[in-house]
């Protein structure tokens, strides 16, 4: 089932293409949330009247904030801050191994099934109704990542095995087995992508409907542009180090979801028809968790995320907003004779 190749004590340490991945996929992201958000904004403004526009605007940019803004009532906002930073780092880096727990859970759970027959009746039915949007993520993975491929549908296997109490075969659970680990690196991205995007495309839109409220026609662009660069002045000075601290949390995370997605075209794993088997393979995904859960590299990496995100809340709080209101005075002053 597997090979006996020696550990490689740097094997999960982090290169340019998964720091080049994480930057793909947050920026797709922030792209089509960007997209969306925007799409949503003007189909609400021409179908509805201004009011509830400006509220649907308002209580999307709230949503977004709303975590920090609660917790904020509590605690010190920069300790807010750095909490939901750090909690998303974390499961990047951390989460990401712990999250191979769901094999365990997975084969505990058909294990079961030979011994309680409604029980696999059931769990087959729901199996099996789910299939068509399985393949359908099996498909857009594929598509995405051509190694995939290298899992073959050999539509041979045999009766009386334990994927007959299933609602799905070997193939299919192989092809889960290599998407699983990407799943908490991939969540963390899509989610401050989508972020991101959200915020922007709040900015944007509030800035040409305000533009156009004061200046008519010839304000649009300059409320866009206003926005914008208050968007991202008010991003910068912090964003500068916690946006890239995030991505390299996603990109260890990454990193150990790669090893684990190719072990198992390597080395054949979650190829036998007997729960033993399975069992087995699911020991040597656990150890490669364990190795990386336990290496020097991840601590070492986690203690300078953290400094880095505690760095960058203090800046968000107490630096950013000084540099915001310095920046846009300027902007003000230069704007002011055009429009006064």
């Amino acid at each position: 089932m597997r090979n006996g190749e020696g550990q490689n004590i740097n094997r999960f340490n982090i290169g340019t293409k998964d720091i080049v991945w994480t930057c793909r996929v947050f920026i797709l992201s922030v792209f089509c949330a960007f997209i969306l958000a925007m799409i949503a904004y003007i189909l609400t403004f021409v179908f509805a009247e201004p009011e509830p526009v400006s509220e649907l605007i308002m209580s999307t940019a709230s949503a977004a904030t709303s975590k920090v803004e609660v917790t904020s009532n509590y605690i010190n906002p920069m300790w807010a801050i750095f909490f939901f930073n750090g909690l998303a780092a974390c499961c990047a880096v951390i989460g990401t191994g712990l999250f191979m727990i769901v094999h365990k859970l997975l084969i505990g759970d058909i294990s079961m099934r030979p011994r309680n027959r409604h029980y696999a009746s059931l769990s087959i039915l729901m199996e099996k109704t789910m299939m068509p949007v399985y393949r359908l993520l099996i498909g857009i993975a594929s598509a995405l990542d051509p190694d995939m491929s290298q899992i073959k549908n050999e539509n041979n296997e045999k009766a009386d095995t334990i994927w007959q109490y299933c609602g799905y075969g070997k193939y299919e659970y192989r092809m889960f087995s290599y998407m699983l680990p990407y799943t908490v690196p991939l969540m963390i991205l899509i989610v401050n992508g989508m972020l991101m995007g959200i915020l922007l495309a709040f900015f944007t839109f509030n800035g040409a409907i305000t533009g156009f409220e004061l200046f008519r026609t010839k304000g649009i662009l300059l409320g866009v542009f206003y926005n914008v660069v208050y968007f991202f002045i008010s991003i910068i000075p912090h964003g500068i180090i916690e946006i890239p601290t995030i991505l390299v949390a996603a990109a260890i995370g990454y990193h150990f979801a790669y090893i684990q997605a190719h072990d198992v075209i390597k080395n054949k794993l979650f190829t036998g028809d007997d729960i033993e088997s399975l069992l087995t393979d699911s020991r040597y995904i656990f150890e490669t968790t364990k190795e990386y859960l336990l290496s020097a590299y991840m601590w070492k990496m986690v203690v300078l995320i953290i400094v880095a995100l505690l760095i960058a809340a203090y800046i968000e709080t107490y630096v950013t907003l000084g540099i915001v209101d310095k920046v846009m005075m300027i902007i003000d002053g230069n704007i002011e004779p055009f429009f006064g």
